[in-house]
C-alpha cells in the first residue's frame, strides 16, 4: 500500500501560500501553473494511494495512521479504561473511507479548476480566486485525513473560512457579502455543537483518537461497548456532531445559506457547495458510525431530519426560476438522501450517493455555468430557452446529469439513489425492531419515493427552460467570440429573440470538463450496479467493509438488514416509474418552450417564496433582536450609561465647584471656621453629658 496522504495535504497549501505570496506578480500563466499544478500533483497522489488500497487494503486503522508529530503530551491520564500518557498527534488516517473522499476532493476539485481557467479568464481577481481554491482543497483534504476529532475541527473550521472567501470572492456586490455573512454565521452555530461534542468525548474517553494507534493509545472507537459511557451521553454527542453535519450540509433548519451561497463564482457552487464541501456532514456521520452504532434513536433522527430535508428542498426547488437555485435546492435535497441511507445503517449507499453525486452535480452546475457565460451573466430561465442549437455540448452533458440525477438507469444517479430506496424498504421491513421503527422508516422510504418523482420533475423543468422551444432572451450582454451574421440575422438580433445568434458554445478549457463529468455520470455508478442480482456483488460495499462493518475495530455494530432482491426490485422498480412520470410531468408541462406565468395558487405562492421561511426567521427573529438592539443603543447605552456617567460627572462637578468656594486664602476666614469647630464640639459633648 502506498501512502500519499501527507502529499495531498500539503501541495495546495504549497499552491495556496505561493499565489498568496507572489500570486499578484505572476501572469495567469503562471497563476495556473502553480494552482492546477498543486491540484493536479495531489490528485495524482491520492489515485496512486487508492489503487494500491484497492489490493490492499489495512489490516487495522493503525496501518494506514500516519502520525506526523505530537500535538500535545502529557502525564498519565485515568479515563475509563485509559490509564496512560496522554498524547494527541498530528496524524492522517489513511483507509478505504479517507481514500475515497480524497479521490473524490481532489479529482472533482482538479477539473473545477480547468474549468475555471476559462470561466474567470477576464475576472481582476484571477490570482485571489485559484488562491482561495487550493486553500480550500487543503482545508478539505485536512477534514477527511485526520485521525482525531481535533484536526478535523480545525479541518471543519478552515472549510468554512474557505466557504466564506470564496462565497464572498465578489466583495464589490453587497448581494455576494450578504450570503458570505450568513453561510459563516450559519456554519459556526453547527461548529459550536462540533466542540462541545469534541468536549464531551475527550470527557468520557480519555482521548480524541477515533481508533487506536500504533502507539497504543487507545482510540475513542475501541472503547465502545465496554461499560464506560452510558447510551444517554453517546446519544448527546451524537446529536450535537449531527448539529455540525446538519449546519454544514444544510440540512432542516440550517440549510438557509445554501441558496444565497449561490451570489459567488459559478465554480465555487460546483467545487464547494454541490461536490464536496456540503458533504462534509456525510462524512462525519459515517466516520462516527461505530458512535451512531450505539444510539439508535439518534441515528433515526438523523434519517428523519435527511427525509424532511428531501423533500421540503425538492417542493421549493419546483417552482424556482434562478438556474443556480435550482440546483442549489436540489443540493440540499440529494443531501437529505445521503442522510437517509446513513440514518437507516447503509453508510455504504450515503458514501456511493455523495460519490456519483459529486459527478453530476458538479457537471450541473459547470454547464449551468457554461450558460451563464454564454449569456454574460444571465441566470433567469425566462430570458432563455432554445439553447440546445447554439450550445450542443453542454445541452448533451446537461441532460447527462440531469438524467443521472433523476435516476434513470443506466446512469450513475440510478444505482446509488436507488440503493437508498432499498435500504429504507429493508429497515422498514425488518424484524425484531417495534412497530413504530416500522411505520417511520415506511414514511421515509414514501418520502423518498416522491422525492424522487419530484427530483425528475424539476430537473427536466429546468433543462426545457433552459434549452428547449425558442429563445426568449435579447442576447448575450457581452459577446463571447465572433462569427459572420447577416443583414436578416442582424434585423432579427435587433428585435429580441435574434439574440441567439450572438450565444456561442464555451471554449474547449470549459467543455472538455464538462465531458469528462459526462462520463463518470454515465459510468460512475457501476461500482455498485450489480447488487440488483446478488446482495454481495457491491465492490465499493466490499471495499468499505473494513470502516463499516468490521468488529474487529468496534466492539458494537447492529448490522444492517440484508437488501433482498424482492426488496432491491421492488423499491428500484418504483423509483424509476416515478422518475419516469416527473420526467414526462415536464414535457407535458414545457415541451413546447418555458412560458411563465405566476401563478396565484397558494401551494404554488408557498414553494415560491420558499416557504417564506426567511420572512418568518426575520419576523420573529431577526427584527426582534435588531429592535431590543436599537432599543438598548438608545435608552440603555444613551440614556442610563451615557446619562449615569454624565451624572455622576457632574455630581463631582457640583461639589467640587461648592467645596472650592471655601478656599478663600484669607486667614480670618480660616479662623472663623475653626472657631465655630471647636463652638460645635464643646456642644456636642456638653449635650452628651
Amino acid at each position: 500500500m502506498t501512502n500519499l496522504t501527507q502529499w495531498v495535504l500539503i501541495l495546495p497549501l504549497l499552491g495556496f501560500v505561493l499565489l498568496g505570496l507572489i500570486g499578484r506578480t505572476l501572469t495567469r500563466g503562471g497563476v495556473l501553473t502553480v494552482a492546477l499544478g498543486a491540484s493536479g500533483l495531489a490528485f495524482l497522489c491520492a489515485a496512486l494511494g487508492f489503487l494500491s488500497m484497492l489490493g490492499n487494503p489495512p489490516a487495522s486503522p493503525a496501518a494506514g495512521d500516519q502520525i506526523l508529530y505530537t500535538w500535545v503530551g502529557s502525564g498519565i491520564l485515568t479515563v475509563g479504561p485509559i490509564n496512560s500518557p496522554l498524547a494527541i498527534n498530528f496524524g492522517l488516517l489513511f483507509d478505504p473511507l479517507s481514500a475515497t473522499m480524497l479521490m473524490i476532493i481532489t479529482g472533482v476539485g482538479f477539473i473545477i479548476h480547468v474549468y475555471s481557467a476559462g470561466y474567470m479568464e477576464d475576472d481582476p481577481g484571477f490570482w485571489r480566486f485559484f488562491c482561495y481554491l487550493n486553500f480550500f482543497i487543503f482545508a478539505m483534504v485536512l477534514l477527511v485525513a485526520a485521525d482525531n476529532f481535533l484536526f478535523l475541527l480545525v479541518g471543519w473550521a478552515l472549510v468554512g473560512l474557505a466557504s466564506f472567501l470564496l462565497i464572498g470572492f465578489w466583495f464589490q456586490r453587497r448581494a455576494a457579502v450578504a450570503a458570505a455573512r450568513k453561510a459563516l454565521v450559519i456554519n459556526i452555530i453547527g461548529d459550536f455543537g462540533l466542540m462541545i461534542a469534541i468536549f464531551l468525548l475527550f470527557k468520557h474517553f480519555g482521548t480524541l483518537n477515533y481508533y487506536t494507534d500504533a502507539n497504543g493509545n487507545i482510540g475513542i472507537f475501541n472503547q465502545l461497548g465496554v461499560g464506560t459511557v452510558s447510551t444517554l451521553t453517546t446519544s448527546f454527542i451524537c446529536l450535537l456532531l449531527f448539529i455540525a453535519c446538519a449546519a454544514k450540509s444544510a440540512q432542516l433548519p440550517l440549510y438557509m445559506w445554501l441558496p444565497d451561497a449561490m451570489e459567488g463564482p459559478t465554480p465555487v457552487s460546483a467545487l464547494i457547495h454541490a461536490a464536496t464541501m456540503v458533504t462534509a456532514g456525510v462524512y462525519l456521520v459515517a466516520r462516527a458510525n461505530a458512535l451512531f452504532e450505539v444510539s439508535h434513536i439518534a441515528l433515526l433522527i438523523v434519517a428523519v431530519i435527511g427525509g424532511l430535508t428531501a423533500l421540503f428542498a425538492a417542493l421549493i426547488a419546483l417552482t424556482q426560476l434562478d438556474i443556480k437555485r435550482v440546483l442549489a435546492y436540489s443540493t440540499i435535497s440529494q443531501l437529505g438522501y445521503m442522510f437517509m441511507a446513513e440514518g437507516a445503517h447503509d453508510y455504504t449507499a450515503g458514501i456511493f450517493h455523495l460519490t456519483t453525486h459529486a459527478y453530476f452535480k458538479a457537471l450541473l452546475f459547470l454547464g449551468a455555468g457554461a450558460v451563464i457565460h454564454a449569456l454574460g451573466g444571465e441566470q433567469d430561465m425566462r430570458e432563455m430557452g432554445g439553447l440546445r442549437h447554439r450550445l450542443k455540448i453542454t445541452f448533451w452533458t446537461f441532460l447527462i446529469a440531469a438524467l443521472a440525477i433523476s435516476g434513470i438507469p443506466p446512469f450513475s444517479g440510478f444505482w446509488s439513489k436507488d440503493e437508498i430506496l432499498s435500504s429504507l424498504l429493508a429497515q422498514a421491513t425488518a424484524s425484531g425492531v417495534g412497530t413504530s421503527i416500522h411505520i417511520i422508516y415506511f414514511l421515509l422510504w414514501l418520502i423518498a419515493l416522491v422525492t424522487a418523482g419530484l427530483t425528475a420533475f424539476y430537473m427536466f423543468r429546468l433543462v426545457l427552460g433552459i434549452f428547449g422551444g425558442q429563445y426568449r432572451g435579447t442576447g448575450p450582454r457581452q459577446h463571447h467570440g465572433s462569427e459572420d451574421i447577416d443583414e436578416e440575422e442582424e434585423q432579427r438580433v435587433a428585435h429580441g429573440r435574434g439574440g441567439l445568434y450572438a450565444i456561442f458554445e464555451v471554449p474547449a478549457v470549459m467543455y472538455i470538463p464538462l465531458i469528462i463529468l459526462a462520463v463518470l455520470s454515465v459510468i460512475g455508478g457501476f461500482v455498485g450496479s450489480f447488487a440488483l442480482f446478488h446482495s454481495n456483488w457491491h465492490p465499493l460495499a466490499n471495499f468499505l467493509d473494513r470502516v463499516f462493518t468490521a468488529t474487529a475495530w468496534t466492539n458494537t455494530r447492529v448490522p444492517a438488514p440484508t437488501n433482498s432482491l424482492a426488496i432491491l426490485w421492488t423499491s428500484t422498480g418504483l423509483g424509476v416509474l416515478l422518475a419516469v412520470l416527473g420526467i414526462s410531468g415536464a414535457w407535458l408541462r414545457y415541451r413546447n418552450g418555458f412560458e411563465y406565468k405566476e401563478s396565484k395558487n397558494p401551494l404554488y405562492q408557498l414553494s415560491f417564496h420558499k416557504f417564506y421561511v426567511d420572512e418568518i426567521l426575520i419576523a420573529i427573529l431577526i427584527n426582534p433582536i435588531v429592535a431590543i438592539g436599537r432599543w438598548a443603543s438608545r435608552y440603555l447605552e444613551g440614556d442610563v450609561l451615557d446619562g449615569g456617567s454624565r451624572g455622576i460627572g457632574w455630581i463631582f462637578r457640583s461639589v467640587s465647584g461648592g467645596l472650592r468656594r471655601l478656599q478663600t486664602g484669607y486667614m480670618r476666614n480660616y479662623a472663623l471656621v475653626i472657631f465655630f469647630g471647636v463652638v460645635l464640639i464643646i456642644i456636642y459633648y456638653a449635650v452628651r453629658g
